[in-house]
């Protein structure tokens, strides 16, 4: 059951001395989800094995049929995934990325186009497992992104689509 609070607040313009009451409903924005933690480790599972096929695709240690290859040709489609460590599914329904050290040689462009890729391998994953809706991949899964501990980005709230880069 949703709870709404309606809020009064009274305004006084110190110019005009006009005193004005605005009021306003306090409704959540987004619905609450329940995920169980059965969900979040299958969702961890496959976006581990997502990512690791990604990145054994970008390395040339699979074929372009998936098969395993000792001497493959590396395809530069998935390079993206080279930069990253590891995916983690969080029960808020974010997906943690944590990237590696080859992130520093990227400027903003290069994130984004990686994170758009990231957003790709995400969004497709937890649909096809049904953990998400068909539907929630067009508004795309919100990332946050780290490097170590340090939060370096994350989706925007009005389109996950698009990244926030927290930069010196």
């Amino acid at each position: 059951m949703r709870k709404f609070i309606v809020k009064s607040m009274v305004a006084v313009t110190l110019l005009t001395g006009v005193t004005e009451t605005i009021t306003y409903i306090n409704t959540p924005t987004v619905e609450a989800k329940t995920i169980t933690k059965k969900t979040i480790k299958k969702a961890n599972k496959t976006l581990k094995k997502a990512l690791k096929e990604d990145q054994e695709f970008a390395t040339g240690k699979l074929d372009e049929n998936g098969n395993p290859t000792e001497n493959g040709t590396p395809n530069s489609k998935y390079d993206y995934a080279t930069y990253v460590k590891s995916l983690t599914y969080q029960s808020s329904g974010a997906v943690k990325v944590q990237m590696n050290e080859k992130l520093t040689t990227l400027n903003t462009a290069q994130m984004d186009e990686i994170a758009s890729k990231i957003q790709g391998l995400a969004g497709s994953t937890l649909m096809v497992e049904e953990i998400i809706k068909p539907e929630d991949t067009t508004k795309g899964v919100y990332l946050n992104f780290y490097y170590g501990k340090r939060a370096i980005g994350h989706s925007k709230l009005s389109d996950h689509t698009k990244f926030k880069w927290y930069t010196n």
